[in-house]
């Protein structure tokens, strides 16, 4: 029997497995091979041998299973060599069919798998015993017989279970469905309602992978910037700024020089090994540590930005600084989800509406732009609107600069390219409007949300295309500089897969807050009562 390799790329994972028998793929421990893709279902799509073909079925994902771009449908489809299978969000995976296995002698036996109805036996004078390759039993042809009679019990057992259950549910649900409060007045609610997909009650007892699956997406991911939407920055270096003037940062950087630290940056490092990736329990938990300290910020008078006008006012009173867009230590991929309408106010009240000419918004927008760091804008011009934009979401806390710059500077150091940056400051306004872009990211439902980028002290830095080496160096440092009570950091997976850093205002951890009894006393339970206290 032939030897079938599966070379499976996923995200910042890439791993090449032997087909035996059978192997399922998903994104819970319900599948065989669990890959941090969140547009794969639970258990996604299985490939197993039946005798001498390979084939493949989709387990009923929603967003289904691809071969060389062709949607595979609820039956099996046989693979060849060279096929190509995509399925979730980011997960490729190349078929390879080579010669004669060295584990053929010990499947010689095995029957076409259960997908397919089995050829009748022809009738003879001896009854047969066939053996099912099985890794632990063997089963005669003779004992079928009880097999299926106690597998039709079953079936009618849990027929008859069934019903009492919709017996009993009709009972106590009467009223189309609705529950009766105990005063006997009015409906409490339609249980009848279809719930939405990937909504979570935090306190409804969901399984644990629901509840991982729900922590890991509280980020959401913008789109991936490109050359071409972004345009070179004319600014008057002798200008008192405050990049000139207290970090001696230059904002005049050429778009190919950012192009090809971008590209560096992306570099396909699939080649390695990710046995031995390290997934450091300091760099877990969600950002209640995080919610904790922005809440003192905000004891302290910071005020959350609501929206671009927001962030211009932070941006001229020195609150946040604009990084360039590359160096020789990071390339920025910041903004590709920002567009060229005109501004808009963002109240959690009114939500967004236009920014009229005369408003304290659009003035302040305005101001701006005369004068952004040298450089001037024309806010009636869709695309400089968006260049400034862009530039907004650039900043960050000027205390973030020189963590950013000793984790860049010591990556570069030892692999001699930039770290990508995905993200730094956004406005309240912004971070709803990725929400409308990622269905699985963490929703800002109200003006108690505190989305950690809004306090200027969050940046994220890629893993995707970071071999295990990098990945695990930068994972040391950020559990290293953790330990110094200068940042807490996460490990997020997923499609926005990175190291999310967020850094203290004023040097200093939130108060009370002890980040070790918080890590080791979370459970599936606690971890939601924990984040709702803090």
């Amino acid at each position: 029997m032939k030897k079938v390799t599966l070379k499976i790329a996923s995200g910042y994972d890439s791993e090449n497995i032997t087909l035996r028998d059978e192997i399922s793929i998903g994104r819970t421990p319900l599948a065989d091979v669990v890959l941090e893709d969140p547009g794969l279902s639970r258990v996604n799509t299985t490939i197993f041998r039946d005798g001498s073909d390979i084939l493949i079925v989709d387990e009923g994902s929603t967003n289904g299973t691809f071969i060389n771009g062709e949607r595979v449908g609820s039956s099996p489809k046989i693979l060849f060599d060279g096929d190509v299978i995509t399925c979730g969000t980011e997960t490729e995976i190349r078929v390879d069919i080579g010669e004669k296995s060295v584990f053929d002698d010990e499947i010689i036996e095995a029957e076409p798998r259960r997908r397919k109805p089995k050829k009748p036996v022809k009738s003879s004078n001896i009854t047969p015993t066939v053996k099912h390759y099985t890794p632990d039993i063997e089963i005669d042809q003779e004992e079928k017989p009880i097999i299926l009679w106690v597998a039709a019990g079953s079936t009618a057992l849990i027929l008859f279970l069934a019903i009492i259950g919709v017996v009993v549910v009709s009972y106590f649900e009467g009223n189309g469905g609705k529950e009766i409060a105990k005063d006997g007045q009015k409906p409490i609610g339609n249980r009848n309602v279809a719930i939405p997909i990937f909504v979570i009650d935090p306190l409804g007892g969901q399984k644990q992978e629901e509840l991982d699956e729900l922590i890991q997406y509280w980020e959401v991911q913008e789109k991936e910037i490109k050359v071409e939407d972004m345009q070179e920055i004319k600014t008057d270096t002798s200008s008192t700024t405050p990049e000139t003037k207290e970090t001696g940062l230059n904002l005049n950087v050429s778009l190919n020089f950012w192009q090809e630290q971008y590209n560096r940056s992306r570099e396909n490092y699939y080649g390695a090994e990710f046995a031995g990736l390290i997934k450091p329990r300091a760099l877990c938990c969600g950002v209640p540590k995080q919610t904790a300290k922005i809440r003192e910020m905000q004891q302290e008078g910071y005020k959350l930005p609501m929206d671009f006008a927001d962030l211009a006012r932070k941006r001229m009173a020195g609150e946040l600084i604009e990084l360039p867009m590359a160096t020789d230590y990071w390339v920025l991929d910041v903004g590709g989800s920002s567009n060229e309408k005109p501004f808009t106010s963002f109240e959690f009240k009114t939500g967004s509406t236009t920014a009229p000419p005369g408003s304290n918004d659009y003035n302040t927008l305005a101001q701006l732009a005369a004068n952004f760091s040298g450089t001037r804008y024309d806010m009636n011009n869709p695309k400089h609107r968006r260049q400034m934009k862009i530039r907004l979401l650039r900043m960050f806390h000027p205390r973030a600069l020189p963590i950013l710059q000793r984790l860049s500077k010591a990556y570069h150091a030892k692999f001699d390219r930039p770290l990508r940056i995905t993200s730094l400051s956004r406005s309240m306004e912004y971070q709803i409007g990725l929400n409308k872009i990622n269905p699985n990211s963490f929703k800002v439902r109200g003006a108690g949300a505190l989305p950690p980028h809004t306090s200027g002290c969050a940046f994220d830095l890629s893993r995707k295309f970071q071999n295990k080496d990098e990945q695990n160096f930068m994972a040391n440092m950020l559990v290293e500089m953790e330990n110094e009570k200068i940042l807490d950091g996460l490990r997020e997976g997923n499609a926005n897969a990175c190291f999310h850093v967020f850094i203290y205002d004023d040097g200093q951890p939130p108060a009370g807050f002890n980040a070790k009894n918080f890590i080791d006393s979370v459970t599936p339970k606690s971890y939601w009562l924990a984040v709702l206290r803090y």
